[in-house]
């Protein structure tokens, strides 16, 4: 089966593609061919020529995408079918499938050609987790949540202090900015056992590598797909506490609802007197199964396709 996959240089996009695809090779023999998304948006958007009558499926994610899977379909044989990943904010009639997560259902209402699943598409291991390893995953500057870098910092010291002597790997993110850097390398030369895994580092340590072996996580709210990545294998998760921007945000209100379901443990933060917070941590239902989101996905585009 020959697929194109249009990308849109978002790593968090393209991440979820990407395990859909994989999950799709276990059944099917898959000839992928890719394109970037070039040029200044939105004017100037184009892709290098692709063949004509080539293929079975083109499939993207994120709104710079999708008016090529329309485009380029016009141009292939009828049975060719385009697939949007996430949900399109025009014409979504007109793709043969959407995959959407559910907070997105109110915008999908009434269409028949649609796939839901929790949260975002992530890869999903099920192997043993090492004890003696800890994540804490941080995001950045966002329109969800105040990023408030000595309450994050002073969480992550909470939490360092619950697992001493255990090997903990922190991970930022191209949104984290450079003063939360500073401080966390800051927090590394003051804790032999603290290592950073810093984005911009072509040598670092693979996030997924570590993800899937470390048997509790801390991860800031703002960060959606890395919370999905981590329920998507064992060991623990935690969120930091964070103040929302706009408590209807549907960010916020998917966040709020793992906390509720027990889905995800998190950081409890109360003041006690000006200048001075409480911390209690609050666990996760220990009973909770592995998200598997990406398999269940496949499964019903196999049954389609």
């Amino acid at each position: 089966m020959n697929v194109l996959w249009i990308k849109d240089n978002n790593i968090g996009h393209e991440k979820q593609v990407k395990v859909l695809l994989d999950e799709l090779s276990k059944d099917c023999n898959l000839n992928i061919d890719s394109r970037n998304i070039k040029g200044i948006p939105p004017i100037f958007k184009y892709i290098d020529k692709v063949q004509e009558n080539f293929y079975d499926l083109i499939i993207g994610a994120g709104h710079k995408t999708y008016s090529f899977l329309l485009d380029i379909k016009k141009g292939q044989k009828e049975s060719c079918k385009n697939i949007a990943i996430l949900s399109p904010s025009a014409k979504r009639d007109k793709f043969d499938i959407i995959c959407a997560p559910y907070h997105d259902l109110n915008k999908l209402k009434g269409l028949n050609n649609t796939i839901f699943y929790e949260g975002s598409l992530s890869r999903v291991s099920l192997n043993e987790v090492d004890q003696n390893i800890l994540m804490i995953a941080i995001g950045g500057n966002n329109k969800h949540y105040y990023f408030n870098i000595n309450n994050l910092v002073q969480q992550i010291n909470y939490f360092l202090s619950l697992h001493p002597n255990k090997n903990t790997y922190i991970f930022n993110s191209r949104r984290t900015p450079n003063s939360m850097n500073e401080k966390i390398f800051d927090i590394a030369k003051k804790n032999e056992n603290v290592f950073i895994c810093d984005v911009n580092n072509n040598e670092s340590i693979s996030f997924e590598s570590i993800l899937h072996k470390a048997s509790s996580k801390l991860i800031t709210r703002d960060s959606v797909n890395m919370i999905y990545e981590s329920l998507s294998c064992k060991g623990k998760t935690y969120l930091i506490d964070m103040k929302p921007k706009k408590n209807n945000s549907k960010v916020v209100k998917n966040v709020n609802n793992l906390i509720k379901n027990k889905y995800v443990g998190h950081i409890e933060c109360s003041n006690l007197v000006e200048g001075m917070s409480k911390m209690q941590l609050q666990k996760q239902n220990e009973y909770n199964e592995v998200f598997a989101e990406v398999e269940k996905v496949a499964y019903q585009l196999n049954q389609l396709i």
